[in-house]
């Protein structure tokens, strides 16, 4: 088990903005020289933590602290919106719309039009299977880019 340290406290301060955009995240150590830990977010390439605070991720990004990083995410994760509702991946812009709405989804299991709303079954990140339409629909995935830009 890790000893947290005030820097990768730091970090590890990220953990729930990035829950809250959908991304299942922990801090782990570091087995890199130079690296303090490690930030490993599903879907992405790790992070590794510096020594100066700094952070660098295996896909060459890099920033000097951990507001940048969330910044970073943000941003990709508000990108990954706009990308779901022009390919019209009805299950992207599902989650797209319950993330931004403040529903931690795990996993989209069918999304379909329906008499002008979206029918969708979903898990959260802990639960059993739940099913909802989402009204007005088109109007709320081209809202959702900017509502996950401003999630902290």
């Amino acid at each position: 088990m890790m000893r947290p340290s005030r820097l990768s406290a730091s970090y590890a301060s990220l953990l729930p903005a990035l829950n809250r955009l959908g991304y299942r995240a922990d801090v782990r150590e570091a087995s890199v020289y130079g690296s303090r830990c490690m930030v490993v977010v599903s879907g992405a390439p790790t992070t590794r933590v510096l020594n100066d605070g700094s952070w660098k991720r295996d896909d060459g990004m890099s920033g000097p602290d951990p507001a940048g990083l969330l910044a970073l995410y943000r941003d990709e994760r508000a990108h990954m919106a706009v990308r779901n509702l022009a390919r019209h991946d009805l299950k992207g812009v599902a989650c797209d719309i319950l993330i931004a709405a403040g529903i931690p989804v795990g996993v989209i299991l069918d999304a379909a039009e329906r008499g002008g709303g979206l029918a969708v079954s979903y898990r959260r990140v802990k639960g059993v299977p739940e099913d909802t339409v989402i009204d007005d629909w088109m109007a709320r995935a081209k809202a959702a880019p900017a509502l996950l830009e401003e999630i902290a």
